[in-house]
């Protein structure tokens, strides 16, 4: 009989890595498959990563001074759409008192806190000029009505004419997008506080599309807002929150807060010197 020859060194080390292989393959299944059984075992669980948390306390502060929670920041009016999942809704009425429908295209249309103007919107929107609006939010679109627009464009170079530069801060914003406004403001001071202050959705000037904030810093906006609350009536636009109507307007003071009303309603409602809400409510 033959005698088999010894194995060489090199085919031993193949024989020993083929077998290796087989073996992490077959724990690599095992693994796969009783993965479960494996870690119960092992006494150990799959752990969550961490949400990530809204910041609190100083952080919040700081976050708020970045821009990041300021509800300051109004979004461009079609940048609600673009979400992936729309704002959490605000209730806009009290269980109590059901709230009067308003037709927005009206532009009389009385809006305060006892009524709301749906998800009205407006379908004639044009953008305002670059060089009206704040060069600190000129990186986004601005929108106005048409008519307002016009009266808007003639304002503006009446006050360049007389040494002072109008800038919009804010203009028209959307149902959606107040949502988010009114939410940013609820979550950092409380839904009491901020509703002196900010209108609920379906209950903002802003969205009639014929309301605008021009600089709405108190110091920096200073000759603006008396600009404006000397001539602005001759282009048919009306201040809506004045000085000491809160108890009547339901929002405190806002020197930077013009609606546009028609030239001839503008006049009227500066002759009887009364806060607008209650002008309007005569005209209806």
């Amino acid at each position: 009989m033959k005698r088999r020859r010894p194995l060489t060194r090199i085919r031993m080390i193949i024989r020993v890595a083929v077998l290796s292989l087989c073996a992490l393959l077959v724990l690599l299944v095992s693994i796969y498959i009783f993965k479960p059984e494996l870690l119960a075992w092992a006494g150990t669980e799959p752990v969550e990563s961490e949400k990530l948390k809204e910041p609190e306390g100083e952080g919040k502060e700081a976050a708020v001074e970045d821009g990041l929670l300021s509800p300051w920041r109004y979004p461009d009016p079609d940048e609600s759409e673009e979400l992936d999942a729309p704002p959490e809704e605000v209730p806009d009425e009290s269980p109590e008192r059901p709230l009067e429908a308003v037709d927005g295209s009206n532009l009389l249309a009385l809006v305060t806190k006892q009524t709301t103007l749906g998800r009205y919107a407006p379908t004639d929107l044009e953008p305002i000029p670059a060089e009206i609006v704040h060069p600190d939010r000129r990186g986004s679109k601005y929108y106005l009505r048409c008519e307002p627009l016009g009266q808007l464009k003639k304002m503006f170079a009446a006050a360049a004419e007389d040494g002072v530069q109008l800038t919009v801060t804010s203009a028209y914003r959307s149902y959606d997008t107040q949502v988010s406004t009114f939410n940013d403001w609820v979550s950092l001071d409380g839904e009491e506080e901020a509703q002196r202050y900010s209108a609920r959705p379906g209950q903002s000037e802003h969205q009639l599309g014929t309301t605008l904030d021009f600089n709405i810093d108190v110091t920096a906006g200073a000759e603006q807002h008396a600009w404006l609350a000397d001539n602005a009536h001759l282009y048919g636009f009306a201040m809506s929150y004045p000085e000491g109507a809160e108890e009547v307007t339901g929002y405190r003071y806002e020197p930077w807060h013009y609606r546009y009303i028609g030239v001839e309603a503008a006049k009227g409602w500066k002759a009887l010197g009364l806060p607008l809400c209650l002008y309007l409510q005569q005209k209806r």
